[in-house]
């Protein structure tokens, strides 16, 4: 028995989480679906689906099962899309993972413009201030700043990132504007734990030489956000990147320092596994993004 006919109807019970759904999803009884996971269980010799009256869980063997079955119904879509005229028009569910400082200033714009343009993509936002397994977790792009260490992915860059030294008017006022990197060890700092080096801020000088400065500062944490939050309140001196401190400069909420001293850029860059055919959706969301944001820094 060839089960690939079956994966594609296990798949759509583990998305729908009911045979009722999955049938309707697939167009077909919900006996069938019964029948075929039922075919499924007993060809593989393992239990994929505890069944209750109220509802479907899956099993330890399901779980694994399901990730790779997901994985083949939707790459078996995309091949039979990449033959159909409609390739064209991307569709289904594109799941991105992104931090949560970019969640909260370039996605909410850059998605909503990207929805009217392709109006039958499904977008799956996972917000997260850690790396994420793109494969193990099923996410098709992932938005990073920093360089690619992973050689089993492909990178596109989107935009260069530039960081800034920056606090509140008020805490500046209370505490001195510092005029050498050196200067930040007398200041409260705060400090993005997800950093490879969070304590110690890179600089360069007018020389190009190499700055290094520890950093100490009474909150630290991996949600951006709530970093610049602080800042926005006063409580310390932040560094981040353009995009996240632009709007609050602009309304003079933050105001940056030592613009004198390089700090390091980075880029931010859209990352996806590899794959000889790249879909049509994970290729039309990089190629808007590289539009939408190559001017900015």
């Amino acid at each position: 028995m060839s089960i690939l006919p079956y994966l594609e109807t296990f798949a759509a019970v583990v998305e729908k989480g009911s045979f009722t759904a999955a049938a309707e999803a697939l167009d077909i009884s919900k006996p069938v679906v019964s029948k075929q996971v039922s075919h499924l269980e007993k060809y593989l010799g393992v239990q994929l689906l505890h069944r209750t009256t109220r509802r479907l869980r899956l099993t330890e063997a399901g779980e694994v099962f399901a990730r790779y079955s997901q994985r083949i119904v939707a790459e078996a879509r995309e091949a039979e899309q990449s033959v159909l005229p409609l390739q064209s028009e991307p569709r289904g569910r594109l799941r991105i993972s992104a931090s949560e400082s970019l969640a909260m200033s370039l996605l909410p714009e850059a998605l909503l413009e990207f929805q009217q343009c392709f109006p039958r993509v499904e977008l799956d936002i996972r917000v997260s201030g850690r790396f994420v397994d793109l494969v193990e977790e099923g996410i098709d792009v992932a938005l990073r700043v920093g360089e690619l260490a992973d050689s089993s992915m492909i990178a596109r860059r989107l935009m260069e990132c530039r960081f800034h030294v920056c606090a509140s008017p008020e805490y500046w006022k209370i505490h001195g504007t510092p005029e050498h990197p050196s200067d930040l060890r007398n200041h409260n700092c705060l400090i993005y734990s997800q950093s490879p080096k969070a304590d110690t801020w890179a600089f360069k000088d007018k020389n190009g030489e190499d700055i290094g400065v520890k950093v100490t500062g009474n909150l630290r944490s991996d949600a951006g956000n709530l970093l610049l939050e602080a800042a926005l309140d006063g409580q310390g001196v932040l560094i981040g990147p353009t995009y996240m401190l632009a709007k609050a400069v602009r309304e003079t909420r933050l105001e940056t320092v030592l613009e004198d001293y390089y700090r390091p850029s980075s880029g931010l860059y859209a990352i996806h596994p590899h794959s000889k055919l790249v879909s049509s959706k994970v290729r039309a969301f990089v190629d808007y993004c590289v539009e939408a944001w190559s001017d900015l820094a």
